[in-house]
């Protein structure tokens, strides 16, 4: 008996720690991912100073660079008691944006994305929300 632990049992531990290590950098991305959407959401809806059709076009064409998921008929939950923004035009990617009035002629708007993780056999197994909010816009 030269060798205190089988080879089989080595030849698992490494399997499994591989299993660990793409996971989290799956992870990562996809983290990173959710991040980069708010923040190109948020940045359209600022720049544009609300939801209208200048900023949904910005999102789009941003989204789409990025390779952001697109869902057709999927319903944006409430949050917080505020009823999500209905889509104005443009491609149905999976986002919300909710509008929060804050008194004296402000308003700000919330942006919800998600962490999404796919595994090719299991398919989608993992989806948690990214909340954003904008900061306050005046009403004109």
């Amino acid at each position: 008996m030269r060798e205190s632990v089988g080879s089989i049992f080595t030849y698992n531990i490494i399997i499994i720690f591989l299993f660990i290590i793409f996971a989290f950098i799956a992870a990562t991305v996809s983290y990173y991912k959710a991040f980069k959407v708010n923040t190109f959401v948020v940045s359209a809806l600022e720049k544009y100073e609300g939801y209208n059709r200048l900023s949904v076009s910005e999102i789009d064409r941003s989204l789409k660079t990025i390779g952001y998921r697109e869902e057709k008929g999927y319903t944006c939950p409430k949050r917080e008691g505020v009823v999500a923004l209905s889509r104005i035009t443009g491609t149905n990617h999976r986002y919300c944006i909710y509008r929060n009035n804050e008194g004296n002629n402000y308003r700000s708007y919330g942006v919800v994305t998600y962490i999404n993780i796919d595994l090719p056999i299991i398919g989608e197994f993992l989806r948690l929300p990214v909340y954003t909010k904008t900061v306050r816009l005046y009403n004109f």
